[in-house]
């Protein structure tokens, strides 16, 4: 009785499932990155607490980490704006553009956090799904037939892994009436070309979000940013929490930034064995659209139920994503781990199958 109506049939985001205390599993359930963050992590860590800097507040708008972001893509700093993981970034976004009636319009499936947002702005938004084609892709034609206040995807798209064409998406930038955002969480392991951030200063339009979670190793750290023309994120920036970013958050997020090479490297890798993943698993009937994420989507052989597979594999140890809705309730969804829980995760499907 003390709370809005609305709460009663809002259904939360669901997050991937976590082992319990004292559970051990092998987690290629939630997309995180099976190498440390960069070392030089360490020093910054050592310095802010040696100097006692944890008394007093962080810098409120992160001015540091934004100026950091903004040299690298020669962007206007006021364009930058640090969140507390690129979920913020998302949930600032989508309650600084709806109002009551407003209409969301994305592909289906892309992230589920969207759906979850327009509900929890409560004010009567809409939300518009168009399902992809049947190769997985985005339905361009019936996209740019769409208008709302707000067009949101991934891309790479979540859970495919699909990365789409650059000039595509552009286009509906260029046509779409309303705020479009790109949700760029796992660009990092895409094509260097792939991004859309070359095009914000021609699209007014246009919003980027990103994450430290992943290409970063900082899952458990909780840093993300959004960038857009400065006005928008200066609109923006009025609804973000005072000090919404840590101090420690801050400065390991700009350390690790600025380590090109490691990141780089971590990259690589994760690159190398998501092509040999998707190989050994074609290798014995499963079905995986071309993946440039840290994940692949995979269809399993032979009418496999890809329910019981998800349970099999948990019941030895390892997780693996299981939606169970849509068109995904077709396919499993497999983060890229280390060689070596890749190995035993290959090992296991094959005792399943």
């Amino acid at each position: 009785m003390f709370t809005r109506p609305e709460l009663e049939t809002l259904i939360p985001y669901t997050p991937g499932e976590q082992p319990g205390l004292g559970e051990v599993f092998i987690k290629l359930n939630t997309n995180e990155n099976p190498y440390p963050p960069s070392p030089k992590i360490l020093s910054v860590w050592e310095d802010i607490l040696k100097n006692g800097l944890l008394r007093k507040y962080p810098s409120f708008d992160s001015s540091s980490l934004r100026h950091s972001i903004a040299k690298r893509w020669n962007l206007n700093p006021d364009s930058v704006l640090i969140t507390n993981g690129s979920d913020e970034a998302l949930r600032l976004l989508f309650f600084a553009t709806l109002g009551p009636g407003d209409s969301v319009v994305c592909p289906d499936p892309t992230y589920s956090y969207y759906s979850v947002l327009v509900e929890q702005a409560m004010v009567q938004a809409n939300l518009e799904k168009v399902p992809l084609l049947p190769d997985l892709h985005f339905d361009f034609e019936t996209l740019q037939n769409k208008k709302g206040k707000l067009l949101a995807f991934a891309n790479p798209n979540a859970p495919t892994g699909i990365l789409e064409n650059k000039k595509d998406l552009l286009g509906l930038v260029e046509k779409f009436p309303g705020l479009v955002l790109s949700d760029e969480a796992y660009i990092d392991f895409a094509k260097p070309e792939a991004s859309l951030l070359s095009h914000l200063k021609e699209f007014p339009n246009l919003v980027i979000t990103r994450t430290f979670s992943k290409s970063y190793s900082l899952a458990g750290l909780r840093v993300g940013f959004l960038i857009a023309n400065p006005e928008l994120v200066q609109k923006i920036h009025k609804l973000k929490d005072s000090y919404n970013v840590g101090m420690l958050e801050q400065k390991i997020a700009e350390v690790a930034f600025e380590d090109e090479t490691y990141f780089q490297d971590n990259i690589e890798k994760i690159k190398s064995d998501r092509i040999q993943l998707t190989s050994s698993l074609r290798e014995k009937g499963f079905e995986i659209p071309e993946s440039s994420a840290n994940f692949i989507f995979c269809k399993p052989p032979n009418g496999k139920s890809p329910k019981s597979l998800y349970e099999g594999l948990k019941s030895k140890g390892i997780l693996v994503r299981y939606f169970g809705t849509g068109i995904s309730q077709n396919y499993i969804r497999i983060t890229i781990g280390s060689r070596q829980e890749n190995s035993a995760l290959l090992d296991g499907l094959t005792n399943l199958l």
